[in-house]
């Protein structure tokens, strides 16, 4: 008796399985027909099942610092859109501008950041505006968006980053001495951000650059390393985050002291408070939650954000700079009009050859050079399928997009035939619109909420710079590789 009942049980579900399935496949099926969709091309994977050459080739490439040139190569043999095993699925892989738009503005609802992506950074960024997503996600950008635009923190930028620039300054040899400024860009990006976002003077202890440096340092592998169950560098990379997390907390729990007996205070009281208190991110987050956690995730991924960018650029700027002195000729004649004077936010944004300097590094050197989101619902992106390359393609729920925007950048369609080479003066020419084709900050929703902040960090440093050294050279004829991290920046510095 009880045999008949699990047999028909077992029966009416698998009558209902198959029914959905069938559902599924004609809903599908029809989606890719109205929308004329056609397969994209396919990575040639030697193991069909698990892709794992294709894993190997990746940790080889990323191992030796050659990975996005390598995958910038595979486009290009391939197509801009292609299909590829790596895991128990199929994935995509696209630097195709309108499939790019697709995936972060036109089917942003379409799109989640997927487990790897969060698995990965998770133990590092916490509950944060670059983990969370749907109304968690709206709520951490209307609470922190309008304290980045803010007159006081623009003005608190400016003398900030004077302020740690002479700190900079005077670790800097006057007398020729070979320097690797990357390291002290990461030192003196970590000191403003920390400063400006949690109110805190850190200026250039190494315990805490080094704390920060070795939980980021690890998330590459985490990302590469994902399909490893029990890999050593997981443990590693959790207490390196904790270390972090344990260090910013103490701020947290500072402000919110100090926010509670605000509250509570007189009027004369809280006066005083607000003449001698500096103006912080931290202390803004505070008045609105005193989740610790919470706090803790944004101040962590805004901070991190702020830092690594910044840094990355700048090093990729002067690691330029030293191997192109024609450009620097160019830089200082546009300096010397400021007269000696500290540049304001007006005037960097005034300078056209600088800000040409900058976009052209955020080209080819771009801080985040790969990106990937997940689909949450069947969609369709517009472009890589079919014989041509130029068909719609149809994009399963749960199916992992991964885009480049590092070979986007390279692109000679968008670029011209001179793409691969550093060159300002492109940014000159008024018929150059890549649109979407250059994505430095992302795009959409989701667009970087620190742009502002970065741009003018990286500018008014470069100037305050030129403006105390007149010439800088390279002491090797190393050519640009990858040092990829949470950001990518220059391996030899």
């Amino acid at each position: 008796m009880y045999s008949l009942i699990i047999g028909a049980v077992a029966v009416a579900f698998l009558l209902r399985r198959t029914r959905l399935w069938i559902n599924l496949y004609r809903q599908r099926q029809s989606l890719k027909s109205e929308n004329k969709c056609k397969e994209p091309p396919r990575y040639p994977n030697r193991d069909p099942i698990f892709g794992l050459d294709l894993a190997w080739r990746n940790y080889i490439g990323f191992s030796t610092h050659n990975l996005l040139p390598d995958l910038a190569a595979r486009y290009r043999t391939i197509g801009d859109t292609y299909s590829l095993r790596m895991g128990s699925t199929r994935s995509l892989s696209t630097n195709e501008p309108e499939n790019i738009k697709a995936i972060l503005s036109t089917n942003f609802t379409s799109y989640s950041f997927g487990s790897k992506r969060t698995n990965a950074l998770k133990p590092f960024l916490g509950q944060s505006i670059f983990t969370v997503t749907g109304r968690a996600w709206q709520h951490s950008r209307a609470m922190i968006r309008p304290n980045l635009t803010k007159d006081q923190f623009i003005d608190a930028e400016m003398s900030t980053f004077e302020k740690h620039f002479h700190r900079l300054l005077s670790v800097l040899p006057k007398d020729g001495t070979k320097v690797d400024l990357q390291p002290l860009f990461f030192r003196f990006t970590l000191d403003t951000s920390i400063e400006l976002l949690m109110g805190q003077d850190v200026s250039l202890k190494q315990q805490v650059t080094d704390m920060f440096d070795h939980a980021e340092g690890l998330i590459g592998h985490e990302f590469l390393l994902s399909f490893i169950p029990f890999r050593p560098s997981r443990r590693e990379y959790l207490k390196a985050s904790r270390l972090c997390h344990e260090w910013v907390d103490r701020y947290v729990h500072k402000a919110i002291e100090e926010h509670r007996f605000q509250a509570s205070s007189t009027f004369a009281e809280k006066d005083k408070a607000s003449d001698t208190g500096k103006y912080s991110l931290l202390h803004e987050l505070v008045k609105e939650t005193y989740d610790v956690p919470r706090v803790r995730g944004e101040l962590i991924g805004m901070l991190t954000a702020a830092r690594e960018t910044t840094a990355s650029a700048l090093s990729s700027l002067w690691f330029t700079l030293a191997r192109r002195p024609d450009i620097v000729k160019r830089l200082q004649a546009e300096v010397v009009e400021l007269g000696g004077e500290r540049p304001t936010f007006e005037q960097l944004k005034k300078m056209k050859y600088l800000q040409s300097v900058i976009q052209e590094v955020l080209r080819l050197y771009p801080p985040l050079p790969v990106n990937m989101r997940t689909a949450v619902e069947d969609n369709v992106l517009p472009t890589g399928g079919g014989p041509d390359r130029s068909s719609p393609i149809f994009v399963k729920k749960g199916q992992l997009i991964v885009f480049n925007v590092f070979a986007m950048h390279r692109r000679q369609d968008i670029y011209g035939a001179d793409a691969e080479i550093f060159m300002p003066e492109r940014w000159e020419d008024s018929t150059l619109r890549p649109g979407w084709g250059f994505l430095p900050f992302n795009g959409g929703p989701r667009i970087c909420l620190g742009q502002q902040f970065a741009l003018t960090e990286i500018g008014y440093t470069t100037v305050r710079l030129l403006q105390e050294f007149q010439a800088v050279e390279a002491r090797d004829s190393s050519n640009w590789q990858e040092n990829w991290n949470l950001n990518c920046s220059v391996l030899s510095g």
